[in-house]
């Protein structure tokens, strides 16, 4: 869901070996992904006699040799001295660990954030768990797609480097002097508990992270772990705390392009959520299960593990209606839950 912004360098990216100077004295590093999105942003700030990296990448072979490459000759002979990681997704955290042994630069994150990576990275079994399988159950997935998903286990292991066991914590009252700018950061959940955005007010320059992307909205799911999470208000709540953000601030993403318009992009990601939600309540005039509204919203063709994201992302509107009374749940005679519009 691509927003009329204005992308400010047009269609131009860098080249992963050779980093764009979007602003004074910050690079835009993009990496490939093997994976259907196919990139990450990362950025490094100028720090005096070194850089600040804001995330990381994946920990696969073609990101490491891609660092190993901007480590040796792109970076003006000025080290890595501190990183700062927006959440525990593994493309933003992936190479921390990796990095962080080769630089000795310090770990910044939020604590929830740091904890997820750690406690996710840490995790041998857990995807076998009775509870996520009767999770997949309730939401209408049948014994063959539960074992599917049980079979994909914790593919988080594979796409971070170990997650380091000591961090320095951002809190509320954090500020960070990098150069000549001061960044507070802006705190938000619904695609992770506490991600955190960097803004620079005086210089209107916004490190957005995942939380608003130009072109495609970020995964707002509810997981196994947290069955009757609302993260969708939680997101939404996030889009609202922006009022004191200028509109033509320069704009920061994971993903995609930077660009200004901030305002423009923030009502059209709550317009794309209040149409799903009326979807939601359509697929629910009748007792449905999430797998039945899934198909709904998500009517192409999806392999196992875009369905994991699609049924995460189903009851993350589900759950946000159940919040608001838009519909009710009952439990159907084999277990599963059922949800309809309330009269």
């Amino acid at each position: 869901m691509e927003s009329n912004v204005d992308y400010v360098l047009g269609t131009r990216i860098p080249d992963p070996d050779d980093p764009i100077e979007i602003a004074p004295g910050i690079l835009w590093i993009r990496l490939p992904m093997p994976l259907a999105l196919d990139h990450v942003n990362l950025y490094l700030l100028e720090d005096g006699d070194g850089w600040t990296l804001v995330d990381c990448g994946l920990a696969d072979p073609g990101t490491r040799s891609v660092w190993e490459r901007l480590l040796a000759t792109r970076l003006n002979g000025l080290p890595i001295t501190r990183i700062i990681v927006t959440h525990f997704h593994p493309d933003h955290v992936g190479m921390a660990g990796w990095l962080q042994e080769r630089t000795g630069a310090g770990l910044w994150m939020s604590r929830v954030e740091w904890l997820m990576a750690r406690s996710t990275w840490l995790d041998t079994e857990s995807d076998q768990s009775p509870q996520m399988q009767e999770f997949y159950r309730r939401a209408g997935f049948d014994e063959h797609d539960i074992q599917a998903y049980c079979e994909l286990g914790n593919d988080y292991r594979g796409l971070v480097t170990p997650i380091p066991v000591s961090y320095s914590r951002i809190a509320r009252q954090t500020g960070f002097r990098i150069g000549d700018r001061l960044w507070r950061p802006i705190f938000g959940s619904g695609h992770s508990p506490d991600h955190v955005a960097l803004y620079c007010e005086n210089d209107r320059v916004l490190l957005g992270g995942d939380m608003l992307l130009p072109r495609i909205t970020p995964i707002i799911a509810v997981w196994w772990q947290e069955p009757d999470a609302d993260p969708l208000s939680d997101y939404l709540d996030f889009l609202g705390s922006l009022g004191e953000v200028a509109d033509d601030v320069l704009v920061l993403p994971a993903h995609n392009r930077p660009y200004r318009e901030l305002r423009t992009r923030i009502a059209d990601l709550g317009r794309h959520h209040e149409t799903r939600l009326a979807m939601t309540l359509d697929a629910c005039s009748e007792p449905a299960a999430a797998s039945a509204v899934m198909r709904a919203l998500f009517p192409r063709e999806l392999d196992t593990f875009q369905a994991r994201f699609a049924i995460g992302e189903t009851i993350a509107h589900i759950n946000r209606l159940l919040a608001t009374g838009g519909i009710v749940r009952s439990v159907g005679g084999n277990g599963c839950d059922l949800y309809r519009r309330d009269a």
